[in-house]
């Protein structure tokens, strides 16, 4: 036992330390698929392991992630033979599980990449979003413009397996570095005759990555996970992380990716204002949260925060948690009874006070109607690099939150 486990926790929270870098993107990068794209938050698919092994699935049983990310829930599913569903706001998350998630016909793929690869640089479209004109050289937007144009001529689910392998080059040679909660402009040579070798080196590994997995129902939907109008039928497991209420926007810190799958800068804005309530620039979604009422544990955090905290930080963090009761409530329609559900959560400070999102999300679960079944408080980390600046460190959980429909 480390120093950090003898701090007492809350009735019904267990130190899991051995999990601590399965709540984080650790194992991902080497994992075949998964490796594709990840986000800086996701965990890794040995935590959807150690949840199968806690909390087995009935026979026919299936998972859902209302907060799909880059995918790891549904593809662990699908790798272990169980039909699974998840669904994202973003149109990057939803591109990039469909495309991890997709069966390939290989033969089709060679095929596809013949075309493809044998592409002429064009020049870009004039009306090429500032930004991405920026974060791309004039011969690189050539080479990438010229790629994108074969890849149109494909049917889609081979032309998803190839715009992913562009999209990581794009990443790696763009002048727009994701930097904490943005992404940072950088100087950087011109690029565009490594592209080829590029594109063709992401696309064999994406290859050499493909085994035949069961052949199980996977599903990936664009849709709010405080409504979900797209989702059908019913699950026993729901393996999830909502965005932790960092202030972290990944519509800008990932902006030249949505701008790069030919979303409009009015599309991003729009997608921002809508998502989660986990950053300042999030809107109320105009949805009645019936029933629900802000938990003590919370107030008592809105009233430690100094006077001089902003109103709309205040905004963002009780819209926060009425929010997750959105989505708990949504997902009680879509659960068959006694099913479970594992909420990856992180605390998170602001002003100097700590916001325990894990114990205020057992409340609220509470309050939704489910049973609390635990926790698992898998690592204990640093806070930001301003918050520790001001105010010193103070040790934040990051917690797997279970509950059980009753």
């Amino acid at each position: 036992m480390n120093r950090k486990e003898t701090i007492a926790l809350p009735d019904g929270f267990t130190y899991r330390s051995e999990l601590r870098r399965h709540v984080t993107p650790w194992f991902l990068k080497k994992r075949p698929v998964h490796r594709w794209f990840f986000f800086p938050h996701s965990f890794s698919p040995e935590l959807v392991d150690e949840i199968l092994a806690a909390f087995p699935l009935p026979a026919g049983g299936r998972i859902l992630d209302p907060f799909a990310g880059a995918g790891t829930t549904v593809l662990c599913a699908k790798e272990r033979g169980y039909s699974a569903a998840g669904v994202d706001l973003s149109p990057l998350s939803v591109f990039v599980a469909r495309a991890k998630t997709a069966g390939y016909d290989r033969t089709l793929l060679k095929e596809a990449f013949d075309h493809v690869r044998n592409y002429r640089p064009e020049p870009p479209p004039t009306d090429l979003p500032a930004r991405l004109r920026r974060a791309f050289s004039e011969k690189e937007l050539a080479h990438i413009h010229g790629l994108a144009g074969r890849i149109r001529e494909l049917p889609a689910r081979e032309g998803d397996f190839f715009r992913l392998a562009l999209l990581r080059v794009q990443r790696e040679i763009s002048r727009a570095q994701p930097d904490g909660g943005w992404f940072r402009w950088i100087e950087r040579d011109d690029q565009s005759e490594r592209i080829p070798e590029l594109f063709e080196e992401k696309v064999r590994e994406q290859f050499a990555d493909l085994s035949d997995l069961p052949p199980v129902e996977t599903q990936i939907f664009r849709d709010d996970a405080r409504i979900l109008e797209s989702l059908e039928g019913r699950f026993d497991l729901i393996i999830t992380s909502p965005p932790y209420p960092n202030r972290h926007d990944y519509t800008r810190i990932f902006h030249i990716d949505l701008l790069a799958l030919g979303l409009s800068e009015q599309e991003i804005l729009d997608i921002r204002r809508r998502s989660l309530r986990s950053h300042v620039e999030a809107r109320a979604p105009g949805i009645r949260a019936d029933g629900y009422v802000a938990p003590e544990s919370l107030e008592r955090v809105l009233d430690r925060l100094p006077a001089d905290t902003e109103r709309r930080v205040i905004r963002f963090l009780s819209g926060y948690f009425e929010d997750l009761y959105l989505v708990l409530k949504a997902l009680d329609r879509h659960l068959n009874a006694n099913a479970t559900l594992a909420f990856v959560v992180g605390n998170v400070r602001h002003g100097g006070v700590m916001v325990p999102v894990d114990e205020i999300l057992v409340e609220i679960g509470q309050k939704a109607g489910y049973a609390f079944s635990g926790a698992w408080v898998a690592r204990v980390r640093g806070n930001s690099a301003q918050q520790m600046g001001r105010f010193g460190r103070e040790d934040a959980r990051e917690t797997i939150v279970f509950f059980r429909k009753n």
